[in-house]
């Protein structure tokens, strides 16, 4: 898989199809990889690139943790859109994907076209969650990720997915257990270590969309309620489904990116 060097770090990252370019970011405990079905959905019209992101997957796990930063990482991935000579670019985040989304068009407004934000927040962590997210990361530093893995799933995904697709269920566990155990360990630790941006939200100024799952428990529904409120303009789509809706609704989210896109591909210019 093709990699590029930026900001201090090496990043796999997939590329498929012409037209204006489409970035996806994918959530925690996933990867480019993940986003396949999305690829499918776009190629034909679209300049398609997924990346894993520091310490994910394919990516290069760096050895600071300011580095995992998310102002860090959007850095991180304004280095890739040079890179590729894609500015500026309709950009898909799920989760932290979208924390780093956000965070890209408040930082370099020049690089973003569009925004589609996806099982997302513009708030920080609660305390109980982030005491509780530490105490599983403990956890991997004492143990690696096997006793974490029974817990994972229905943190991630539906329960019907996880019923209907065994296999697909398994091969992200077993992609988790070959990880990084340091990458997840410190992007967690920033994930959770986020500020609240949501009163900068006005200064994005472009077309966006948020979609989030009814079911997602990493998640709630107010935060992208919140989100799509102080977002000039953007639609609220509420789909069924987990935090991981881009996986186990694969379908209903692509038709939703694909349709928001062709709205805003031959009227989004860039920002100035």
């Amino acid at each position: 898989m093709p990699t590029v060097q930026t900001n201090g770090v090496t990043l796999r990252f997939l590329r498929e199809g012409s037209g204006q370019p489409v970035l996806l970011l994918h959530g925690y405990l996933f990867g480019a990889d993940w986003w396949r079905p999305q690829i499918e959905a776009l190629k034909d019209l679209y300049d398609v690139v997924a990346v894993d992101l520091r310490g994910q997957m394919g990516s290069e796990t760096t050895q600071d943790q300011a580095g995992y930063d998310l102002w860090n990482q959007a850095e991180d991935i304004n280095g890739l859109i040079d890179a590729l000579g894609i500015a500026p670019c309709h950009v898909v985040g799920l989760s932290m994907g979208g924390m780093i989304a956000m965070r890209l068009a408040l930082r370099h407004p020049e690089a973003v076209r569009s925004l589609v934000l996806m099982d997302t927040s513009a708030a920080p962590e609660t305390p109980e969650n982030a005491e509780r997210y530490e105490g599983m990361r403990q956890v991997v530093e004492a143990s690696g990720v096997e006793p974490m893995i029974p817990a994972m799933p229905p943190i991630f995904l539906a329960d019907d997915f996880i019923a209907a697709e065994p296999a697909a269920v398994e091969g992200w566990l077993q992609a988790v257990r070959e990880a990084d155990h340091l990458g997840i360990i410190r992007t967690g630790r920033a994930i959770d270590a986020r500020e609240d941006i949501s009163a900068r939200l006005s200064e994005i100024a472009i077309p966006a969309l948020v979609i989030h799952a009814s079911d997602d428990v990493a998640i709630p529904l107010e935060r992208a309620e919140e989100l799509a409120g102080g977002l000039a303009g953007a639609r609220l789509e509420i789909v069924s489904g987990g935090h991981q809706s881009n996986v186990d609704r694969a379908k209903e989210t692509s038709a939703l990116i694909r349709d928001f896109l062709a709205t805003v591909s031959s009227t989004a210019s860039m920002p100035v």
